[in-house]
Order: structure tokens, then sequence, then C-alpha cells
């Protein structure tokens, strides 16, 4: 009997570590390529239809991304078909639920999202067949932060023999971050009293780039009077740069009131730090933060035809 409490005991003790080890924080976790990933259900709605039944669009969202969505402007819209053949689908889009990014703890949020239209008769037109291309687009702010080591050198041509333990070169900054637009590589050039910071920034998701907020959000959608601009698009903002904890940002060019644009996917800022501690080499963290707003599409062909 005291062996089975014993054996009782050392399995409850083995299951409660082993709990604890999975609930532990996962190193490296802020990486991949994409943000809010959107999907079309098979056969919601199917490639055919008659024009006397309903259109069910049904989207399966997950967020891969390390930031949340789902703010009173992230926004998913249907369109590309003549509202007067479908009606019922809103204009003004259908709110991205709440969903958490991936973080150390674990994966992000799903959902599902559902647009539901009328089919009018098609026979009232005299047209027999009708086919549309639905667009499913999507916009939403997201933020990208990217991390690395950096080897500040006070006196990177000293001639004394010092022994040094690091050397400034290039930093991956982790490569992806968990966002559609990454940070780095990132070229490190040592000075006598400085280092200077050349940022690469890319586009590395399918979908497109725009300022972050909700006026552009507005703009973002299919349906909106102005769309969005040339000043609006391949741009995203620098809110900071910083070197242990030292925000360097406004020696950062260069930049048109905090906006860094894109060109072909991609954006060039140069950086410096002479905030510099001591005389001798050591490794510090440079952090990159930005924000942006991203919009994504899809699509799906469909065929109404006509009943009576």
């Amino acid at each position: 009997m005291k062996r089975g409490i014993l054996f009782v005991i050392l399995a409850l003790i083995l299951i409660s570590c082993s709990n604890t080890r999975t609930n532990e924080p996962r190193e490296n976790w802020r990486t991949g390529t994409q943000g809010l990933q959107v999907t079309l259900l098979p056969n919601l709605p199917p490639a055919r239809l008659y024009d006397d039944q309903p259109l069910e669009v049904v989207l399966d969202l997950e967020n891969r991304g390390a930031t949340s969505v789902g703010s009173s402007s992230d926004r998913i819209y249907l369109s590309g078909f003549d509202p007067n053949i479908i009606t019922g689908i809103p204009t003004n889009g259908q709110l991205i639920p709440p969903m958490e990014g991936i973080s150390e703890f674990g994966p992000g949020g799903v959902g599902t999202l559902s647009f539901k239209g009328v089919i009018r008769a098609l026979g009232f037109r005299n047209v027999d067949k009708y086919t549309p291309r639905l667009l499913v687009t999507t916009c939403y702010d997201y933020e990208t932060t990217g991390s690395d080591n950096v080897c500040i050198d006070p006196d990177p041509y000293t001639s004394a023999r010092t022994e040094k333990v690091c050397t400034p070169s290039s930093a991956s900054m982790g490569g992806s971050q968990g966002a559609p637009v990454s940070v780095g590589p990132v070229q490190v050039e040592a000075s006598p009293g400085r280092t200077r910071f050349t940022i690469t920034v890319t586009n590395v998701g399918n979908g497109d780039v725009f300022k972050p907020g909700a006026n552009y959000l507005n703009k973002c959608s299919p349906y909106a009077d102005e769309g969005l601009q040339y000043t609006d698009a391949d741009a995203v903002q620098v809110v900071d740069v910083s070197v242990a904890g030292v925000s360097i940002r406004p020696s950062c060019k260069p930049l048109d009131n905090g906006f860094l644009r894109l060109n072909n996917g991609r954006g060039t800022i140069y950086c410096e730090f002479s905030n510099i501690i001591g005389s001798s080499a050591y490794t510090t963290p440079l952090t990159v933060t930005l924000a942006y707003g991203y919009r994504q599409s899809l699509t799906r062909d469909l065929t109404i035809l006509r009943v009576t």
C-alpha cells in the first residue's frame, strides 16, 4: 500500500515538472515573414451558384506574426461584383476580430469571418449567366521589431596592443522577425568616437505597405472615394532605433516626417551612435521598431446561373 502511494506521488511530481517545462518561454520565437493570414474556405462560396441561392463567403484567419491585430480600423472587404446583382454586402467591410500575435508562450490567434449576400434574379436583367471575380481585401496595422547584438569599438584604429572582445561587422537582426516587413541586415562601421549603422528594410510579405493609422486604413478600402495615394504607399514609420536602450532615431536619415520610403519593396536608413562608453570594444543590443499598414488580397471566380 505504501509503495502504491509513493508511486502516485512520484508520478504527480513528474507530471508537474513536465508541465512546467512545457510552459517555459521559447527562444527565438520572433520569426517568419507573415502577418495576418487570410484564406477562403473551400466551397464557401462554391464555384457555381444559382440566382435563387444565397451567397456566403467564409474566411479563415490566423495571425502568424508577432503583432496583435483587431483594432477598430482593421477590416476585411469583399468587392468585385455588381452591387445591383449581389446585395447585402457591407461597403464598410467587416471588423477583424482581436487576435494576439505569436509569442514566447505559443502561436497567434485564429478566427473566422463571413460575408452573406443576396443574389437578385438574373431573369429581370435578361441575363443567363453572371461571372464576377470576388475580391477579398485585408487592411490592418502591424509592427516589426528587430534586435541583434552589435560591436561598438570606440577606437578601431588604435595601434596599442590591446585584446578586443569583438570586431564591428554586419548584424542579421535575427533574419525574419515575425512580420511581413523585415529589418536587416545591418552594416556596422566604426570610427573613433562613433559608430554608423546602415539598416535595410524590406517588404518580405505578399502584400502592399502603406503608412499606419486609421486615416490610411480607411483609404485602403476598395470602396473609398480616395484610395491610397503615392505619398501614402510604400512607406513605413521608423518608430525608434536604439543602442543599449538609448534612442538614436534623431540621427537617422533619410526620413520624411519619420517615414522611410521603400523603392521596389526596399529602403535604407543611415543612423549614428556617439554615446560610447569607455575605450574598449564591447557588444550591445541594437533594436529597430517599425510601424506600417498592410494590405493583402485574394480572389475567387464565381459563376451565377439563371434559374427561370
